[in-house]
C-alpha cells in the first residue's frame, strides 16, 4: 500500500516584527539633542538683558546730548548777560550825559550849588557806566555777592528802589 500523501495547506509562518530602526544621527539632529531649548524664563532673562543694554546705551546718548545742550544754553545765557551789561553801561552813560546837559539849567533855576551837584552825579554815573562795561561778568557777580554779604540791608533797600523805579517806568510806558 502506498502511502498517499495528502497535501495539507501550509500556514504562513508568523514573522517576528522587525525591530524599529533608529535613524542615523546627522550633525543637526545631534546638536538639537545635545542642546535643549532654552526655557521661557531664560528667554525672558535674555530679552530683558538686551533691553537693559539698549536702555543704558540710549541713556548715555541722552546724557551726552543734555550736557551739550546745557553747555550751549549756558553760553547763550552768558552772551545775553554780557549784552545786557553793555546796554546798561550805555544807558548809564546816556543818563549821565542827560544830567550833565541839564546841569546848566539847574544852575540858572536853583543855583550853582545844585548844578555842581548834578555835574558830580553825572560824573559818578558815567564812571559807573564805564566801570560796568569794562568789568567781566564773573567779576560783577562776585562783587555783587560780596556787597550783599557785607550790607544786606542796603542791598535789599537798593533792590526795592530799583524795583519801584522799574515798575514806574513800565507803568509809564504802558500808558504811552
Amino acid at each position: 500500500m502506498a502511502e498517499t500523501t495528502s497535501a495539507k495547506p501550509r500556514k504562513p509562518r508568523a514573522t517576528k516584527p522587525k525591530a524599529a530602526t533608529t535613524p542615523k544621527a546627522t550633525p543637526n539632529t545631534a546638536e538639537r539633542v545635545a542642546t535643549p531649548a532654552p526655557s521661557l524664563e531664560e528667554q525672558v532673562r535674555a530679552k530683558a538683558e538686551g533691553i537693559r543694554a539698549e536702555a543704558t546705551r540710549k541713556a548715555g546718548e541722552i546724557g551726552e546730548e543734555v550736557t551739550k545742550l546745557a553747555g550751549q544754553a549756558g553760553d547763550r545765557a552768558k552772551d545775553l548777560a554780557n549784552q545786557g551789561k553793555h546796554k546798561a553801561a550805555v544807558g548809564l552813560e546816556s543818563l549821565a550825559q542827560a544830567i550833565d546837559d541839564s546841569a546848566g539849567s539847574v544852575d540858572d533855576k536853583l543855583g550853582k550849588q545844585y548844578g555842581d551837584f548834578a555835574r558830580s552825579a553825572a560824573s559818578t554815573i558815567a564812571g559807573l557806566g564805564g566801570k560796568l562795561d569794562q568789568q567781566d561778568l564773573d567779576e560783577l557777580v562776585e562783587a555783587t555777592r560780596d556787597f550783599v554779604k557785607k550790607s544786606p540791608a542796603v542791598a535789599i533797600g537798593s533792590a526795592a528802589v530799583v524795583g519801584f523805579m522799574l515798575a514806574r517806568l513800565l507803568r509809564g510806558s504802558d500808558r504811552a
